[in-house]
Order: C-alpha cells, then structure tokens, then sequence
C-alpha cells in the first residue's frame, strides 16, 4: 500500500509517494530545491491515499517517520489495513508517533467480517490476539466455542468494516518518538545493532548509507566510533563469509560492509564461492575482495570433495567438463589420482573448506592475483 501525499516546504509543493528509498526522498527535495534534512518540518498539505491518513493533513510531519510509517503498511496483510483504520479512529490517532506504534498493535483490535461460521470466527480472534493457531481440525470445536462465547459477549462493535473487538489492555508503545523500532523492511543480509546511551537502533544491510546518518542522528551520536556496534549474518548463505564481513566492518566501517553486501546483491554474486576464493587467496581488505568479485565468473568450486581427494578432482573433470574424455578401454589403465594432481597444477586448483577451487578463465590465476594488494605479501598457495 502506497502512501500518496503533497508535501510543502514554505511556498513550495512536491507531490511524494511514500515508502521511498532515502536516495530517491533526497534527490526529489534536492530537486524541488526544499531542504534535504527530513527533520526539518515539512507540511502535509493532503493526503491523496489512503483516507486513514487524513488526520495528518494539515500538519508538519518528520519525513522518516512518514516514511517508516509508509512502510510498515505496505506490510500489511489480509485484513491490516481495515484494522489499523479502525483504530486510528478509534484512538484519534493524528500525529506519526501514535500511527507508527498502532501498528505494532493490531492484536488488540480484531475484525470479524463474517459471523457466519463460528469455528472460524474463534480461529481469526486466536489468530489476531495470539498470533498463530493449529491447523488440526480436532480443534474445531474449541474455536467454535470461542467463536459464540466472543459474540456473545456484548463488546463487539459495529463499524462499516465488520465487528470490531477491541482488547481491554494499554498499547505496547513501541516506537517511543526518538530510535525506530526494529522492523526489516526488505531482505536483509546483515543487519548491525547501534547503541548509544541507551538507545538502540538496528539497521538492515544493504541499504542506503544515508540510513546510516539518519540512525546516528536519532541516537544523538555524532560518529559510529561512540557508540557500542553489534553485526549478524541473517541469511544463513552467507555464513561462510561471517568472519572475513565481521573484519571489514571493524576494520573499515558500515559503508564499506554495505558497499559489499551491495555489490554481492545486486550482481548476484554466490556467497560461497566467493568465500572459497577468500579462503584461497587469504585477503581481508575491502580492495582485494572487491578485485575477488570482479573475477569471480573466472573461478569455479566443486563443493563436497575430501581435502587432498585428486581421485574425484580428476574423475569431476572427466564427468563434467568438455576439455577431457576417457574411453572405457583406457578406464583400467588411468591414473585417475596423477589427473587430479594434473589438474590442481594446470588450474591453479586447491582444497578449500569443504570442496575444490580453481581457475577457469581465458588467461592464468596470475591475472587476478597481480591485481590484489596483497601481492605485495608474496601470497603462496597450493597449485601454484
């Protein structure tokens, strides 16, 4: 769900539809020429969608925090957006901090669009107030109970959306107007939890690295040095890179982390071959893995080969590559292991953690090592 607003800045207008990356938010300020500094108070001058928005017309927003908002209802699902719009009229919610932590609260304000079968109308209430249910349907019956007892019990609500239940309890304030919740908006890789007198933030990477200042600033730290910095591997793919992402973003900072997690994203670059070709050259540096990933469709990895196992380098090569035949009367008579070991010295080949990395491009392993920094280092490895 897109938020359509027009946004102003003194005598200017500039139409926005939100949720926006922060590169494209900044670009269209710049180019309306308004501030590039979200926090500045902008005026919503209307909201064109959707309608549970209204109430911010008229008013200065923060732009991030519309922003944030914006995509936590492009979230949504199933019956979401009517529950959420319910509630923001129930509540009177007018301002972006109150919006943000409604929805983070929509447990509290079940909707029950048909009251025609029972079973389901205790399954959709368990499920919204507790968010999951069994599938089993010797359940059914208890759900159905459920189902008469919650209608029965007079707190239902008629709205134009359905009937509306709405839970005796406080809302969780989980957005507290300062530090973002945590919330992934899109697949993330990695993500770095950012401590600061208190406060946390935790962004998902890759992203813009103008997400990076905004989360510093909301935390009231000045540098990314001050406060106390966590990373974790969150797509179990890139495990095998844990350690060698850990250093770079030690040693050299978000940006640099991002610009590889970037690269790696956008160029869909295979995480453990890319792995294999670190462990087989032993670099560290951002430079020398950005050189690993310009060449990386010049490396090949046989996964699932032994350490020092030459049989089944050879016998992979025979199997699967076009350069290599052996007929069936010369089998008996071949040195399957000598092949391997042919191979490894031809290719530039070497065991790696849990398989075989080797070179295939049009020239020599040499062509790609002379471009590394750490060729200084006199770099030694097996096959060469």
């Amino acid at each position: 769900m897109n938020v359509l607003t027009k946004i102003g800045y003194d005598n200017l207008t500039v139409e926005i539809e939100f949720p926006i990356d922060d590169d494209s938010l900044e670009k269209i300020l710049r180019d309306n020429y308004m501030p590039t500094d979200t926090t500045k108070p902008f005026y919503v001058r209307s909201i064109d969608y959707p309608n549970a928005l209204s109430g911010l017309e008229g008013r200065t927003v923060n732009l991030d925090e519309l922003n944030f908002l914006a995509k936590r209802m492009e979230c949504f699902f199933g019956d979401e957006y009517d529950q959420f719009s319910i509630a923001v009229e129930r509540t009177i919610a007018t301002n972006l901090r109150d919006m943000i932590n409604l929805t983070f609260n929509l447990d509290k304000y079940t909707l029950i669009k048909d009251i025609s079968d029972m079973t389901k109308v205790g399954r959709e209430y368990v499920l919204n107030t507790e968010g999951g249910v069994p599938v089993d349907s010797k359940y059914d019956e208890k759900y159905a109970q459920i189902g008469r007892d919650l209608l029965n019990s007079g707190r239902g609500i008629f709205t134009e959306k359905g009937l509306l239940f709405v839970e005796n309890k406080p809302l969780d304030e989980v957005y507290d107007g300062q530090v973002f919740p945590e919330f992934a908006y899109n697949a993330a890789i990695a993500d770095v939890e950012i401590e600061y007198n208190g406060k946390m933030e935790i962004l998902f990477l890759p992203d813009s690295e103008l997400a990076f200042g905004k989360a510093l600033n909301r935390l009231g730290a000045k540098y990314l040095e001050d406060c106390d910095c966590v990373m974790e591997i969150l797509d179990p793919k890139y495990n095998n890179l844990s350690e060698t992402l850990d250093q770079v973003f030690t040693n050299k900072g978000i940006n640099e982390l991002n610009r590889i997690l970037k690269r790696m994203d956008d160029e869909e670059i295979n995480p453990q071959k890319l792995a294999a070709a670190i462990e087989y050259t032993g670099v560290t540096s951002p430079h020398d893995i950005g050189v690993l990933m310009d060449n990386i469709d010049d490396l090949e990895l046989i996964t699932d080969i032994d350490q020092g196992d030459y049989d089944e380098v050879g016998r992979y090569f025979i199997n699967a590559s076009d350069d290599y035949e052996l007929s069936e009367e010369l089998e008996d008579f071949f040195d399957i292991h000598e092949f391997g070991e042919y191979i490894a010295d031809e290719r530039s080949g070497q065991f790696i953690s849990g398989g075989f990395i080797y070179y295939d491009g049009n020239y020599d392993m040499t062509d790609i090592l002379d471009q590394l920094d750490s060729a200084k280092n006199s770099i030694k490895m097996g096959g060469l």
